[in-house]
């Protein structure tokens, strides 16, 4: 199990890299608008953006989870021809529902409340989602045969291209927001550009008929519900758009974006799961195995959860070297109390990732449409009851309880198909811990011989020592900890 562990661990670590550097250059993007853009036109960008992710979904037709699954263990004639096949059927339908979506227009333009100013930008959104969704093979391609290092490097180029382009066109030439849909389609470009060997070593077949049914038969059921996850994280703009206004929408994205840190951890672990548990589905210890790294798992989202929920006030106030900006400009501060909502948020849906391991081995993947299709009913629901009463708040409840209600689902459906013993009595210690460290911070005042660091630093103590003294560590952990530490100091 350890040399397994090593390996998921070591794929996380490339995935991570270049997912936390890709990211982290992305959320550069979040106080970058806030210092240069209207709370409305941040509103404005954040639902077309919404709609790019919904529409990604929807073009690529469940086909990158079916040919992972399919490529796993065939020889490189069959997986080619299962590449072609997903490859060429992704490309002339990206075309097809571009040129659809594009008879729509106006209409589009009505519902997303765009004025004429901006009905630039609808093509433009369409061009990145058709070129991403023409990447999705490749990419898959890459993490299928452990080529890690070009898959980031790949995406982090294209990352830096959308972040230059943005400060070029927004900061330096001060145009308007249509141009930062302008660098998302030159930054999609690139990706492809730079993903052609990859697309011309493996197009050595054409579309086979037979093959491609195969593929979308398995893929299909999964599409509504990779749709219905995206409507997860982004129907709560356009409903806010809708009971509120384009300012408040605004708010809400510069700091549901302040939850990248744990929406990190659970791209960076899921880019590296998939792989890893469908190739060790067979082992003997696979289930043993599945339950630890959900322990683990769980562990650090705790632990990311509590320091960032502690101390995320100061990270937003952090000044810009050489500027006298801060990080986040103050108009945008209204909603940091969101953020610890949507980092627990994020630990669910990393937890799911898990829960539904089972499902997909199992070729289950129906239950992944009732799973993400009751999260998504449950978002919408939540939102439209919430957000008159709460505004903010409720569109960030909305999304924590769609990602719980899908781990609920999950659970059910895997202790009956793929039946695991999880580790339940060390999960119940990382939830106390992190009940009592919530309990101290949001019931009990900062206690004044302590100050506000102090009392953190406190928190951050008792939530260690409730874990430590109810012996959630076992001898073998506790002996790891303690060997990688003499290795860290004597290096």
């Amino acid at each position: 199990m350890k040399e397994q562990l090593k390996k998921l661990t070591s794929d996380s670590a490339v995935y991570g890299v270049s997912n936390i550097v890709g990211r982290f250059i992305t959320f550069l993007l979040v106080p970058f608008y806030t210092q240069f853009l209207p709370q409305s036109d941040y509103g404005i960008v954040a639902v077309v953006y919404s709609g790019i992710a919904f529409l990604n979904g929807v073009f690529t037709f469940g086909l990158e989870p079916a040919y992972m699954r399919f490529v796993s263990g065939v020889d490189t004639a069959r997986r080619n021809r299962i590449f072609g096949s997903s490859f060429l059927f992704i490309s002339g339908s990206s075309v097809l529902l571009f040129a659809l979506i594009m008879l729509f227009q106006p209409q589009l333009q009505l519902l997303l409340e765009l004025e004429d100013q901006w009905r630039s930008i609808i093509p433009l959104a369409l061009g990145m989602v058709a070129l991403d969704a023409m990447n999705i093979i490749p990419f898959a391609a890459l993490r299928m045969e452990n080529r890690a290092k070009r898959f980031a490097t790949i995406k982090i180029i294209s990352i830096v291209i959308n972040v230059g382009l943005n400060v070029l066109f927004i900061a330096i030439l001060h145009e308007s927001i249509v141009w930062i849909f302008v660098a998302g389609v030159l930054a999609s470009l690139s990706s492809t550009l730079l993903l052609l060997p990859t697309i011309v070593s493996h197009l050595r077949a054409k579309m086979k008929g037979p093959m491609l049914r195969e593929l979308l038969r398995y893929g299909l059921p999964t599409m509504p519900g990779a749709v219905a996850i995206m409507l997860i994280e982004i129907i709560d703009k356009p409903i806010m758009l809708k009971l509120t206004d384009a300012a408040t929408v605004g708010v809400y994205q510069a700091n549901y974006k302040l939850g990248i840190f744990m929406m990190l951890v659970v791209t960076v672990f899921r880019y590296a799961w998939q792989p890893f548990y469908l190739q060790l589905s067979e082992k003997d210890d696979a289930r043993e195995l599945f339950a630890r790294v959900l322990t683990y798992f769980v562990l650090l989202g705790a632990i990311i959860v509590v320091l960032l929920s502690l101390f995320i006030g100061d990270l937003v106030r952090i000044p810009v070297p050489f500027t006298e900006r801060l990080l986040i400009h103050p108009d945008y501060w209204g909603g940091i109390g969101i953020v610890p909502i949507i980092l627990f948020s994020y630990v669910w849906a990393g937890i799911a990732q898990i829960l539904n391991a089972g499902l997909y081995i199992k070729k289950k993947t129906m239950y992944i449409l009732i799973a993400t299709a009751t999260g998504a009913a449950v978002n919408i629901a939540t939102n439209f009851l919430l957000i008159p009463v709460w505004g903010m708040y409720g569109g960030a409840a909305a999304t924590f309880a769609a990602y719980f209600a899908i781990c609920i689902v999950y659970a059910a459906a895997g202790a009956r198909i793929y039946p695991i013993r999880y580790e339940y009595g060390r999960l119940l210690r990382i939830g106390i811990a992190l009940l009592l460290a919530a309990a101290l911070w949001y019931l009990v005042p900062t206690p004044e011989f302590l100050g506000h660091v102090l009392w953190r630093i406190t928190i951050i103590i008792v939530f260690a020592g409730v874990l430590l003294l109810s012996r959630f560590f076992n001898a073998a952990e506790l002996r790891e900890v303690r060997r990688l530490g003499s290795r860290m100091r004597s290096k």
